[in-house]
């Protein structure tokens, strides 16, 4: 079973909050569920991250080791969102353009230096039905 993006996110939470129970709260789940979310990691993992007592919690040597690991992919996850984001906001790629060429000249060419300028990721190809390209 491979890890998952919820069990690195409560096992960062739990390091990052100093308890179970105030990594729950910024969760939203339930402390049982955090603490099972916790238990179900270490068990794929087949390590102890955490050492438990009744007053706190201390990282094993295991356990900051992958905390490197868990917060580098959780960083990587959201800058990939972020990008995908940005993506949908910012057209990207090849525009083709088939006109007859009085429309490519009169109406379509006026236009190309605002149009590059607003949306540089986007190339174009402009061709007439003419062949004239």
């Amino acid at each position: 079973m491979k890890t998952t993006l919820d069990e690195l996110k409560a096992f960062v939470a739990v390091v990052d909050s100093g308890s179970i129970t105030a990594a729950a709260e910024v969760l939203g789940l339930t402390i049982s569920a955090t603490s099972r979310t916790l238990a179900r990691l270490e068990d794929k993992l087949q390590t102890t991250l955490l050492r438990r007592t009744t007053r706190r919690l201390e990282l094993t040597e295991e356990g900051a080791a992958f905390l490197e690991y868990a917060r580098t992919i959780l960083a990587t996850v959201d800058e990939a969102e972020e990008q995908m984001a940005a993506r949908r906001q910012q057209p990207v790629g090849r525009l083709r353009v088939d006109a007859a060429t009085p429309f490519m000249l009169h109406v379509i060419v006026p236009l190309l230096a605002g149009f590059r300028e607003r949306y540089p990721q986007v190339q174009l190809e402009l061709n007439s039905n003419e062949g004239i390209t």
